[in-house]
C-alpha cells in the first residue's frame, strides 16, 4: 500500500511539473526599446519628461496613455526599454510636463515616426509575451513644450452628409504654417470630440504666436490619422494673431462634409479669413 502511494505521488508531482503554470505575477517581459534624442534647450520651467505609448491617438485623457518612468533631464539622448504586455499601440511618444502643472496628454515634443510621413505616428504592434521590438527611436524637440496658458481658438464645428460608420472622434488642429503641416509635432490639438453630432462648438487651447491653418480631422476606427483624415480647413495666409496667453479668437467656424462631396472649402472659411 505504501509502495502504490508512494509511485501515485511521484505521478501527480511529474504531472505538474509539466504544467507551465500561469501565476499572473510573472514580471512583463515583453515591450520596445530604443533611443531618445533631445534637441534645444531644456526648458527651466520642466518638472518631468516621460515616453508614453498611447493606446488612442490623439490622446484624450491621461487614461489613453501609459508612461515610463521620468526620463533623466538635461540629458542630450537616453537609450531606454518600455516593458508592456502584448498590445497593439498607436503612437509613441515623449511627453513634457510643466512645474507646478497636472499632466496634459498633448503636451507632446516627440513622436515615433519609422518613415518619411511626419503626419501619421508609427504604431507598434507587439504579439508575444516574450517579444521585444527594437528601433523605437523618438526625436523630442524642446522647442516645442507648451506652457500653460489660456489663450484659445473657437468655433463651431457642422455636419454635412451622414456620419461615416468607422468615425468615433473629431479632433481640430491649428498650425503656424500657411498650408497643409508637414507634421503632426507642429501642430496644436484640442481634446476629441466624439462623432455623431450634428454640431458642436469646439475649443484649441494655443501658444500665443499666428496661426494660418485650422483642420477638422476625422479619426476612425483601426485607421491612422493623416491627411485623408482632414475634412474642413480654414487658411488665413495673414493669420489669426494670439498675442497673449489671455486672448481669445472665436467663430472659427467649420463645416464638415461627408459623404460625395468631400472636402472643399465653404462660407465660413472665407468669411474667417476675410476678417480675421
Amino acid at each position: 500500500m505504501k509502495k502504490a502511494l508512494f509511485a501515485f505521488s511521484m505521478l501527480l508531482l511529474l504531472s505538474i511539473a509539466g504544467c507551465k503554470i500561469d501565476s499572473g505575477l510573472e514580471p512583463t517581459r515583453s515591450g520596445f526599446q530604443g533611443t531618445i534624442c533631445f534637441t534645444g534647450a531644456w526648458p527651466e520651467d520642466t518638472d518631468e519628461v516621460r515616453l508614453a505609448a498611447a493606446f488612442k491617438f490623439p490622446p484624450s485623457a491621461i487614461t489613453d496613455i501609459v508612461q515610463s518612468d521620468p526620463l533623466p533631464i538635461g540629458a542630450d539622448s537616453v537609450n531606454y526599454t518600455f516593458y508592456i504586455p502584448p498590445t497593439q499601440i498607436q503612437a509613441v511618444g515623449v511627453v513634457w510636463k510643466e512645474k507646478d502643472q497636472p499632466w496634459d496628454p498633448t503636451n507632446i515634443i516627440g513622436l515615433y515616426f519609422p518613415t518619411e510621413n511626419h503626419l501619421s505616428p508609427g504604431q507598434v504592434t507587439i504579439s508575444e509575451r516574450d517579444e521585444i521590438i527594437s528601433g523605437i527611436d523618438v526625436d523630442a524637440d524642446l522647442g516645442k513644450a507648451k506652457r500653460k496658458v489660456n489663450s484659445t481658438l473657437e468655433g463651431q464645428l457642422r455636419v454635412q452628409g451622414p456620419w461615416p460608420a468607422a468615425a468615433t472622434d473629431v479632433v481640430v488642429v491649428a498650425s503656424s504654417a500657411p498650408a497643409l503641416p508637414t507634421s503632426l509635432l507642429d501642430l496644436m490639438f484640442s481634446f476629441p470630440i466624439k462623432a455623431g453630432f450634428d454640431s458642436v462648438n469646439y475649443v484649441i487651447s494655443v501658444q500665443p504666436g499666428t496661426y494660418k491653418f485650422i483642420a477638422a480631422l476625422l479619426i476612425e476606427k483601426d485607421k491612422s490619422i493623416g491627411t485623408e483624415s482632414i475634412r474642413a480647413t480654414i487658411f488665413n495666409f495673414s493669420g489669426f494673431k494670439v498675442r497673449t496667453p489671455e486672448t481669445h479668437i472665436k467663430n472659427l467656424n467649420m463645416t464638415l462634409f461627408f459623404g460625395e462631396e468631400g472636402l472643399r472649402m465653404q462660407p465660413d472659411d472665407v468669411a474667417a479669413v476675410q476678417n480675421p
